[in-house]
């Protein structure tokens, strides 16, 4: 395992998160993860864990022990009659990914991120699109962790089945995840339509537009009337020629909204005018085919913060009506798109998408204060509609503010209790989202 020789910092991708740990560790297998934790506990040094940093807030940041999983990485097993593959949890999606293609799997369904590690994305409730797609939690079959006490616990729906749901979409806050096996599908190519359509069309039928497509996700820019639509459905037709060009048009999309939030940097009310001004070709209704990974993600070099809620599928458009008078009235708009996805209900009790089909509502803002400060105009909307927060994302909920909005949060906190008791893994970021550990037990005796 290496060890920082001096105290070195630590920062996150989107650079809105710093600390600076007594210790960096960075493990490479997971006698090293064990290791880490016993050593924690002996020096009395509380224990977070960090992936590639792509989460927005302070959920990594601690003074004590800071493990970096991105040594912590490969494929350990392939079954291919299940089909399922066990991964080391710091391993990147997008590599994960590619040695799935070279065996005939893909994972069903992934978000736009091909960088973040599997574990930080389960851990933090990372999803793609879909009507028919949980969160990438929802294919988690098996997973290795180690507790506060060292002990690394074998999990599955038969062995320890509450530990091994709440271990699913964890926030870091039960042990430091070392493997994780993944229910896989044979690979498959996506036809993927690009098109336009009135916003308020969407929104009159919003169910059936979510239903309409296999993968289906909406890109809207507050001040204008139409929306982008993108559909994506499974193929047997091979990949469009120089597919793989197509992917990039949504990264150069991003380096313009970049450039835009530079320009626009002094005032967010001239982001409409700027996008106006600085505005690429747009091009019309498009069809191509790819392989569905190179589908789902797409290089994102442009850093940038985000915020996400996940709604009931059932209020989503009335928040998007809201959202839109909202932004009219406090005449504030970022360069980026609202963006728009759909996903299944989820059992693991700190899913953002447990118990109901939900939509998924994103905001990203170029990382200026005018800009950042129209994420809690954002927030307040969501929050209206009964929206929870992704872990992962900017927000500013507490555990009063998350705790009525999660039907089995009782049940976390008690297994939390029991594998954490101490709160070895409760650093004050995770306290401020979940309460300090016993909480729930000691407001039961009082």
């Amino acid at each position: 395992m290496n060890a920082s020789p001096r105290r070195a910092s630590w920062r996150n991708w989107s650079g809105t998160a710093r600390c600076v740990p007594q210790r960096i560790l960075r493990p490479v297998d997971e006698a090293e993860l064990v290791d880490a934790v016993v050593t924690a506990g002996r020096l009395g040094l509380g224990v977070r864990a960090a992936g590639t940093g792509h989460s927005f807030n302070q959920l990594s940041v601690t003074d004590g022990l800071l493990v970096d999983l991105t040594g912590h990485r490969g494929i350990e097993s392939v079954d291919r009659a299940a089909p399922s593959v066990t991964v080391r949890s710091g391993t990147r999606l997008g590599d994960l990914a590619v040695a799935l293609r070279r065996v005939g799997l893909a994972l069903p369904n992934i978000g736009t991120l091909a960088e973040q590690t599997v574990g930080g994305a389960i851990a933090t409730g990372n999803h793609g699109t879909g009507l028919s797609f949980g969160p990438l939690s929802g294919l988690v079959t098996a997973l290795r962790m180690v507790t506060a006490d060292g002990t690394v616990h074998e999990l599955d729906a038969e062995t320890d089945p509450e530990l091994f749901h709440c271990a699913r979409t964890s926030v870091g806050a039960l042990g430091l995840v070392s493997s994780i096996t993944l229910r896989c599908v044979p690979a498959f190519n996506l036809e993927v339509r690009e098109s336009s359509a009135p916003l308020e069309a969407v929104l009159r039928d919003f169910s059936g537009w979510a239903a309409s497509a296999e993968h289906i996700s909406m890109s809207w820019l507050p001040w204008k009337h139409d929306v982008g639509i993108r559909t994506m459905n499974r193929t047997d037709a091979p990949p469009t020629p120089r597919a793989r060009l197509r992917r990039y048009s949504t990264t150069v999309q991003e380096l313009f909204c970049g450039v835009t939030g530079v320009a626009g940097r002094g005032s967010s009310t001239a982001v409409p005018v700027l996008s106006r001004a600085l505005a690429l070709p747009t091009p019309g209704p498009s069809t191509y085919v790819d392989v569905s990974d190179q589908v789902f993600t797409f290089p994102q070099p442009v850093r940038f913060i985000a915020l996400e809620h996940a709604l009931p599928l059932e209020q989503t458009p009335d928040a998007l009506q809201e959202l839109s008078g909202a932004l009219r009235r406090a005449g504030q708009y970022s360069p980026y798109s609202v963006l728009v996805r759909v996903g299944a209900a989820d059992d693991a009790p700190l899913s953002p998408a447990h118990g109901r089909a939900t939509g998924y509502v994103n905001l990203t803002v170029p990382r200026n204060p005018g800009q950042v400060e129209l994420l809690r105009v954002i927030e307040h909307v969501m929050r209206a509609h009964g929206g929870r927060p992704h872990w992962g994302k900017a927000h500013t909920a507490t555990a009063e503010v998350l705790a009525p909005r999660y039907p089995r949060w009782a049940d976390f906190q008690r297994v939390r209790a029991r594998v954490d008791p101490d709160g070895l893994f409760a650093g004050d970021y995770a306290v401020r989202l979940l309460g300090p550990v016993g909480s729930l037990e000691r407001a039961v005796v009082a």
